[in-house]
Formats: C-alpha cells, sequence, structure tokens
C-alpha cells in the first residue's frame, strides 16, 4: 500500500510534484525509498493524487503525477471535539487518537477547573500538536487534514450555540457524569445532525456554573454510563460511538 503525505499546494505542479523538508527526508531517509516507488500526496482539501518518485535527492525529492485517486475515508458526520486542556501529553493523545477516529476539528478548551490555562504556554504547543495530527492523519489514510483551533474559554465557545444562531443540522454533546436522564446512545438515535460538536472537560470535569451555561444555549448533557470515565478518555469513547452510530 503506498505511503501517505500531506503537502503544501504549492508542491503540486501537474504533472510534476516537488517535495521538501520533512518530507523529502522521511521518504529518503526514514523509509528508504528508491526511483520508481509510488506514493500518494494529499493537499488537505481532500484532492489526492498518485504519484512515481522520478528523483530523490539530499534534500528534494521529484515525482510524475500518474492519474487522481479518488479516496472515501473521511465521516458522513462532522465531529468537532471540544477538549479541555489537559497536563503532560494526555492532549497529544486525545490529537492522534481522535484524527485516527475521523474528528474533522478539534478545539482546545479551558474550563474552570482546568490545569492548563496559560494561553502563552499553549501557542507554544501549537506546532507539535499539528505535527501530531499530521502523522495520525496520514497514517489512518485521512484525506482531510483536521483543523486546529485556537484555544477558547468555554464561556466563549458555549456562545457559538446560542439559540438564534444554532442550526437545526448541529447537535451539542456534553457527557455530565451526574446527567442521568438521557443517554448518548439514545441522544443520537433521535439525531439527523450532520454537524456534532462534543465538549468535554478537563481533568477536574465541568463546574455547575459552566453545566449552567450549557443548557442555556442549548447544549444537549448525556450519560455515557454508570462508569467515570478519565478527561482523556471520555472524549474518544464519545466520538467513537457517534461514528459507529452515522457510518456503516
Amino acid at each position: 500500500m503506498s505511503h501517505h503525505f500531506f503537502i503544501s499546494r504549492n508542491w503540486i505542479a501537474p504533472p510534476e510534484v516537488t517535495l521538501f523538508d520533512n518530507v523529502a527526508r522521511q521518504i529518503k531517509v526514514v523509509l528508504r525509498m528508491k526511483v520508481g516507488e509510488q506514493i500518494i500526496v494529499l493537499d488537505g482539501s481532500g484532492r489526492a493524487w498518485l504519484v512515481e518518485l522520478t528523483q530523490i535527492g539530499q534534500h528534494t525529492v521529484y515525482g510524475r503525477i500518474l492519474n487522481v485517486v479518488m479516496l472515501h475515508s473521511e465521516p458522513t458526520v462532522s465531529v468537532t471535539l471540544y477538549q479541555g486542556t489537559l497536563k503532560g501529553q494526555k492532549f497529544e493523545w486525545v490529537l492522534q487518537k481522535g484524527t485516527e477516529l475521523g474528528v474533522s476539528r478539534f478545539v482546545p478548551l479551558i474550563c474552570e477547573h482546568s490545569v492548563v490555562t496559560d494561553m502563552a504556554s499553549l501557542a507554544k504547543k501549537v506546532t507539535r500538536w499539528e505535527r501530531i495530527i499530521q502523522e495520525a492523519a496520514e497514517q489512518s489514510k485521512r484525506t482531510k487534514l483536521p483543523i486546529l483551533a485556537p484555544p477558547q474559554h468555554f464561556p466563549e465557545a458555549v456562545a457559538e450555540f446560542d439559540s438564534d444562531s444554532f442550526d437545526s443540522s448541529g447537535l451539542a454533546l456534553m457527557p455530565w457524569e451526574k446527567s442521568h436522564d438521557v443517554s448518548l446512545k439514545e441522544r443520537l438515535g433521535t439525531s439527523k445532525a450532520t454537524q456534532i460538536s462534543v465538549f468535554i472537560g478537563s481533568e477536574g470535569g465541568f463546574s455547575q456554573v459552566e453545566i449552567e451555561q450549557a443548557t442555556q444555549h442549548g447544549m444537549s448533557l448525556v450519560t455515557l454510563g454508570p462508569r467515570i470515565l478519565r478527561a482523556e478518555t471520555a472524549g474518544i469513547a464519545t466520538c467513537a460511538a457517534i461514528f459507529y452510530e452515522y457510518e456503516v
């Protein structure tokens, strides 16, 4: 199976493709590929091309486009994961696994109980986070790169779901350990949404004030079951359930 690489659209000049930087290094040094081997390149928009390597230089790799490739690996539902910021490498794990599952957009969420709250500190991690997302997208054969949005404070994020602007095709879910009325399965079973937003708290969970703000903006509180999940597990479990429910 051909290796997949997300590259800049500027590198594609049909019928030729020129590869630089980490992509060229991975082809030459890591994968030790040879002239004549084939790869698939993507520009992140959903388009893909089958490329035959024609020249492998010290820092640059050249290829020839053989044809356009039709890939169908993107989910039928668009999921945005608003994940509360987490300590250590837990947030990176969420980005990686969420990308593999099919999440379309990630929003780092600063909540009342968040330990990681410094915007400047979060900004320093963006480049690494984007690289983790890209590598996971290539490994899982995605055709579109998930978007990494700037961090948002909780009140700012839920304000986007004001009833005046909330589209009937959208659904905002907030798993909460004290919610016992509606299960995630039941809520998904009654929804025809094509866009779903999932809100997950940080290690300390959501505060009562945040829960009240969420319900005021029309978000659905759901239970994930009788067991309490860690913050880094809850979002992935919720997204997996959504894709299971929506995909064949």
